[in-house]
């Protein structure tokens, strides 16, 4: 074997590279030969190591002379070789591949010195030789390469063990926020461990543990690329406070003592020592001195006893006086505006910036152009600060120099002239009006608003500070707009009266600056028509320099999207000759690096706990919450998009996603390995808690959830609530990745089955059916027992719920949120004991209700709200551009254009285990158009309908036949409306058919004294529901819309009755079963009516809803006949109209 003095590659010799002639830093290339035995030269290779260190130049020569030996002598092959690590084929053939020599081909120096140089580039070694070997004896003939690496050690996972502490525990994450340098991926080396390890020790300190050791232990994975940190943490004894010294001039400390933390014998921690130091300043600067000099908190150990000593030294400062003579305040405005009295501090930065807190209430209140100016007087006075009583005396005020002193800091306040901003205007310009500005000007018009508080100011708000804001901000509109040159100056106006200020942005354009074309430049990979394809800006438009940065962030981002994650583009402009009177400019995009195409080699996960199974089924389901997969383009928008989705699981502390370089594939595009590091968090995790409630009584809670089911990333859960009045129990479970389909979606599977029992009935049900008259819904005795019609003492009426639900869903298209949903349910309904509702004959047909059903539901989705912007500049790509200068995104509380397509269709089947048959639908469909040429008035109307029909009735009230409400669905499944998001002429789900109530028995009021209680009707709902909704949302001010309204439809008992077919029902037979027929005949109401929405700083909007019905509902209440008897209910029926107006209040918009 020959070794000759060749070529290493290392880290830190990059700069020895350049010294050697053919770039290569001494190191060591060795020389095999075929022979056996050991060749001679091993001799003069150590005879040639003694020259080196006396004489480099020698060195330099004999080695130049080897690389001439082997300088284009042929490759049969290349190797590559770990040292200190197994062997790892994949490993190899990715090296292999960043390796710039080839087999087959000549040996070159240059090749060799660039091939180490890619693998120090990689980042994924640590130290790298060549070795050489002669296939042939002669040492002439081919010649193996073979690289020697030493691949670099990166930190995998970070671990704490910790002994027990007999003070206050210390946990992991404490530890875990200390560690800067040691996140996985990072290079592992010993300066980093030991840093890591001293601020473990400071921190341990802090917190008292003095006798605490940090001792750091490595731990390499298989692979020998990857270590484990574990810091074995013991703390010791936490050191106790021996005693608290507060020597400070002038202050008398034992009226601050009790309420230290740090009292003798107590645990020390730094913390708390911060916390006694800011009671004792506030403590004197509750006593009038507001400038207390404290030396640092000195503390002293007694290392034998482990015990703490502190003092505090210093002095209580000058007695400072702050005056506000013209601005009136209590203590508690004072420390909110003025730093000196909140901070003790009188620097001329306290001092200054309680000037601009007095400024500014002074301009919320109307004096926009008030002058705020403090001046500072010192008693005795002193030479060295000059003038005294001066606003310069407070530039130089030195605490230190002042003790025993006064000092006075007074605020002059010139109020100037109280306004009223009425009105803003932008003159000189018809492209841009106030409205499109007004979101970004910090000065504010008067609101009648103004005295809610944060809704508005009662007498508007400015300055010149913020005048000259507003100013700039106009100029950066126009700009936007095409106009470059535009200068905005600030006009200010005062009505006749002499109270009202007008504010004029008078704008000059100067020249528009247009766009006579675009060109695109470097591009390689795409063609200049694709590039230009993805651009939103036209020829012959209006330049902007917004758009213009926006359209070259979707050019990079077409680019990241097929892989060329390094591409970098800039943009400029080329000036032109001007042409009819409009400046001219081309854009021109210059592609500088479209870079390499990357693909995803290898997903290696790390963090993940358990054993060999179990790790390896959790590093199963992170690849399949991914994105991202073997052999794909590499893109930073689905990096991105695989650490939300991980987040969103709610199974991990911390993910953190990087990438590695991985060689090249055979078609020599790049290639990366994506290395997830997590952090887990506690898959199982209980809650629980109490309450009361005055309608339930004490109440319990218990929840048991896992977010980590089966290590799969499921999630599943129990919770139970029990009060005396309710018990509920609850199991659900969610595979949100439970089928694939297409090549990244996946429809999610969720389960749940529940119990509830519920004793209060007249709750249970919508409010509409239980309202009794009096408030009386029940029978009870004065114990407030329970009775029926008789007078008999009954049980407490109760419903039983049994429900078992299974739904899934696919994404049909997310640009425009077109969802399909499916489920199953089976839900088992019995209601027990209502003998003393008064609501019985309404319940009692449904006692006993079980439904087995299939349904699916269609939604489509594309309401969004436009606002207005620089230009209509999109940011990101769930933003697009309305009309010009606005800027759209999905909302669906507050759309202004876009519509809401909702179908929902259920069929339940006795044959499923049922005992009822019915089909049910219902579809919603909603619109939103926006004119802003009527100041940005906002149409919008609803369609609701809903129809339903049961299959082979059965006698459910057990009368022996089919009658009326046996037609009908069950109360839990018909159609309700009313109120203020339906039909807004009505109460809460008061529309539609109603039925009487006929009291009978005893009745108590709140004050145990008997009462009577005449008939009354409760709406009971339909088989079938018609709503039409139509308002327009007209802006008044940027925080309030008036919205004049339409609502028309109702509830109708039948199908056929919506649509006005010929009732074949017989005639009834008496008087109370006619009247029965007339009142569950519903008609179309009609209802106008006007709503205030006013913005809240919350995100929301308070809603204020006046509607009038312009043709009540009249019902028929029977009337007791001549007889006088209890059930003679023969008399001439009454008529009752519902009354024509209601007041709604709510959040946010109707629909």
């Amino acid at each position: 074997m020959r070794e000759l003095q060749g070529w290493e590659g290392r880290p830190g010799t990059l700069a020895e590279l350049s010294r050697w002639g053919s770039g290569l830093a001494p190191g060591k290339v060795e020389r095999h030969s075929n022979g056996g035995g050991e060749p001679p030269f091993l001799t003069c290779k150590s005879a040639l190591i003694l020259i080196a260190i006396c004489l480099v130049t020698s060195i330099s020569a004999s080695a130049r002379s080897i690389l001439e030996e082997y300088e284009g002598r042929t490759i049969t092959s290349i190797e590559v070789a770990f040292e200190g690590s197994p062997s790892d084929p994949a490993a190899e053939v990715e090296f292999l591949s960043i390796i710039k020599l080839i087999p087959n081909t000549p040996f070159s120096a240059v090749a060799v010195r660039d091939s180490l140089q890619a693998l120090l580039d990689s980042e994924r070694v640590a130290n790298a030789r060549v070795e050489v070997f002669d296939s042939a004896p002669n040492n002439r003939g081919p010649i193996r390469v073979r690289f020697v690496i030493q691949r670099q050690v990166q930190i995998g996972d970070v671990k704490f063990e910790i002994a027990a502490t007999a003070g206050v525990p210390i946990t992991q994450d404490e530890l875990r926020a200390r560690l800067n340098l040691s996140q996985p991926g990072t290079r592992l080396s010993k300066q980093i461990i030991s840093r890591n390890a001293d601020e473990l020790q400071v921190y341990l300190r802090d917190r008292g543990y003095f006798n605490a050791t940090v001792e750091p232990v490595e731990q390499l994975d298989p692979s020998g690329t990857r270590a484990t940190v574990t810091y074995r943490i013991a703390p010791g004894e936490q050191a106790k406070v021996a005693a608290f010294n507060i020597n400070i001039t002038g202050f008398d400390a034992a009226a601050i003592r009790p309420a230290l933390v740090l009292q003798p014998g107590a645990p020390f921690t730094r913390e708390a020592l911060g916390r006694d130091v800011t009671k004792i300043r506030q403590a004197i600067i509750d006593k009038g001195n507001l400038a207390p000099l404290l030396d640092d908190a000195r503390v002293e150990r007694d290392a034998e006893k482990n015990e703490i000593t502190i003092t505090i030294k210093g002095a209580v400062g000058p007695t400072v006086t702050v005056l506000v003579p013209d601005y009136p305040m209590n203590d508690k405005t004072a420390r909110d505006l003025l730093p000196v009295e909140r901070e003790g501090n009188i620097d001329q930065s306290a001092i200054v910036e309680g000037a601009r807190r007095i400024r500014n209430k002074l301009q919320e209140q109307g004096y926009f152009f008030a002058e705020v100016t403090p001046v500072c007087t010192v008693t005795p006075a002193v030479s060295e600060l000059g003038t005294n009583g001066t606003a310069e005396t407070c530039e130089t005020l030195n605490p230190e120099t002042l003790s025993g002193h006064s000092v006075e800091i007074r605020y002059d306040i010139e109020r100037g002239r109280r306004f009223k901003l009425t009105d803003i205007r932008i003159t000189g310009t018809n492209k841009l009006s106030y409205q499109d500005v007004a979101a970004d000007l910090r000065t504010q018009k008067a609101s009648a608003l103004g005295l809610i508080p944060f809704v508005g100011y009662g007498r508007g708000y400015t300055s010149l500070t913020l005048l000259e804001q507003d100013r700039r901000t106009i100029e950066a509109y126009m700009r936007d707009l095409g106009y470059r040159h535009a200068h905005a100056d600030v006009l200010q106006g005062v009505s006749l009266n002499g109270d009202n200020l007008i504010i004029t942005f008078q704008v000059d354009e100067g020249k528009l600056t247009r766009i006579t074309g675009v060109e695109v430049r470097g591009n390689k990979i795409y063609t200049d028509q694709r590039l230009l394809d993805e651009l939103r800006i036209v020829t012959g438009s209006p330049y902007s320099r917004t758009q213009a940065r926006s359209d070259g962030d979707r050019l990079l981002a077409l680019y990241a999207r097929e892989g060329y994650v390094n591409a970098q583009m800039d943009y400029s402009i080329v000036e032109l000759p001007s042409k009819d009177g409009d400046e001219q400019v081309r854009l021109v995009y210059s592609i500088t690096n479209e870079g390499d195409k990357v693909y995803v080699n290898r997903i290696i996960v790390n963090g993940v706990t358990g054993d060999a199974k179990t790790q390896r089924t959790k590093r199963d389901a992170i690849a399949r919450v991914i994105p991202l997969v073997e052999g794909d383009v590499l893109r930073a928008d689905r990096i991105a998009e695989s650490e939300r989705e991980l987040y969103l699981t709610d199974a991990y502390r911390q993910v953190i996603i990087r990438t590695e370089p991985a060689g090249e594939t055979v078609s020599g595009f790049k290639r990366r390995d994506v290395i997830i590091d997590v952090e887990e968090k506690k898959p199982r995790v209980m809650d629980y808690g109490g309450g009361f409630s005055s309608d339930t009584g004490a109440l319990g809670l218990l929840e048991i959830s896992n977010v980590n089911l089966m290590n799969k990333l499921r999630q599943g859960a129990m919770r139970l609530r029990v009060s005396s009045q309710q018990q509920r129990l609850r199991f659900e479970y969610l595979d949100p990745r439970f089928a694939r389909y297409g090549k990244r979606q996946f429809a999610p599977l969720g389960i749940s089955v529940e119990y509830q029992r519920d004793a209060t009935v007249t709750r249970f049900f919508r409010s509409a059916i239980d309202r009794g008259t009096l408030g009386i819904v029940q029978r009870l005795d004065a114990k407030g027992n329970p009775l029926d019609e008789f007078g008999i003492k009954v049980k407490q009426p109760t419903i039983n719920r049994f429900t078992a639900t299974i739904e899934t869903q696919r994404v049909l298209s997310q640009k425009t949120r077109s969802i399909v949903f499916a489920r199953y349910s089976y839900e088992d309904v019995r209601l027990f004991n209502l003998g003393s509702l008064l609501v019985k004959p309404i319940l009692q047909p449904d006692r006993a209700v079980r439904l087995s059903r299939f349904g699916a539901s269609f939604v489509r989705d594309t309401r969004e709200r436009c606002e207005r912007g620089l230009l209509g500049t999109v940011r990101n790509p769930d933003e697009e551009t309305g009309a010009p200068g606005e800027i759209c995104r999905y909302n669906q509380l507050d759309a202004t254009r876009g519509s809401f397509f909702n179908v929902d269709y259920a069929i339940a089947l006795r044959q499923l285990g049922g005992n009822l048959s019915f089909g049910r639908l219902q579809a919603t469909y909603r619109t939103y158009y926006k004119v802003n040429a009527f100041r940005g008035t906002v149409f919008a109307g609803n369609a609701t309908l809903g129809l339903a029909n049961l299959f082979n009735p059965r006698d459910r009230d057990g009368n022996g036949q089919i009658d009326e409400i046996d037609l009908t669905l069950p109360i839990s499944e018909r159609f309700f409306s009313g109120g203020s998001t339906t039909l807004r002429g009505f109460g809460f789900e008061e529309a539609g058919p109603r039925q009487v109530i006929l009291p009978q028995g005893p009745f108590l009021n709140q004050k145990k004294k008997q009462v009577f209680l005449n008939p009354f009707t409760v709406p009971v709902g339909g088989n079938a529901l018609a709503i039409v909704n139509l308002e327009a949302r007209i802006p008044i001010s940027r925080a309030l819309q008036a919205v004049p309204f339409y609502d028309g439809g109702n509830v109708f008992r039948r199908v056929g009755d919506l649509f006005h077919k010929h009732d074949t029902t017989p005639q009834a037979a008496n008087l109370l079963a006619a009247i029965d027929a007339a009142n569950l005949r519903a008609h179309w109401a009609n209802t106008v009516g006007l709503g205030f929405r006013i913005q809240t700083p919350f995100g929301g909007a308070l809603a204020v809803d006046y509607g009038f019905l312009l043709n009540p509902p009249q019902f028929l209440i029977p009337q007791r006949g001549p007889s006088g008897l209890m059930d003679d209910f023969t008399g001439t029926p009454a008529t009752y109209r519902l009354k024509r107006t209601q007041i709604h209040f709510r959040f946010t918009q109707t629909f």
